[in-house]
């Protein structure tokens, strides 16, 4: 595997522990966690955007705040601080986040 390669694996690992810590630490604050989540994911567009980077963000979101809305709907788990469909306003763009990732960290491991 290309050192370019294990460089952009290693930084989105890092992005996705950010994300992570972001969310640990202000998830009680609906807002500014959504602002966080969504600047970390405009920033990592902006410095190492590639090709159907967004498509994957929109459709995890979608993708994501369904699951978590009939989770939460038939009571299968609950959120502390909903705002939007029985879940915080934050959750469904870390699940675009984190889809992102999950994509590039998995696509050098399965390419032919």
């Amino acid at each position: 595997m290309e050192d370019s390669v294990k460089k952009a694996i290693i930084r989105d690992v890092l992005i996705f522990a950010i994300a992570l810590t972001v969310a640990v630490i202000f998830w009680k604050n609906n807002l500014l966690l959504t602002f966080l989540i969504i600047s970390i994911y405009v920033i990592r567009q902006y410095f190492w955007s590639i090709k159907g980077d967004n498509v994957v963000f929109v459709t995890g979101t979608a993708l994501g705040c369904a699951a978590e809305f009939i989770g939460t709907f038939l009571g299968v788990w609950t959120y502390a601080e909903p705002v939007f469909l029985n879940i915080p306003l934050w959750l469904p763009f870390a699940w675009g986040l984190v889809s992102v990732i999950i994509i590039r960290v998995s696509h050098p491991f399965i390419e032919h």
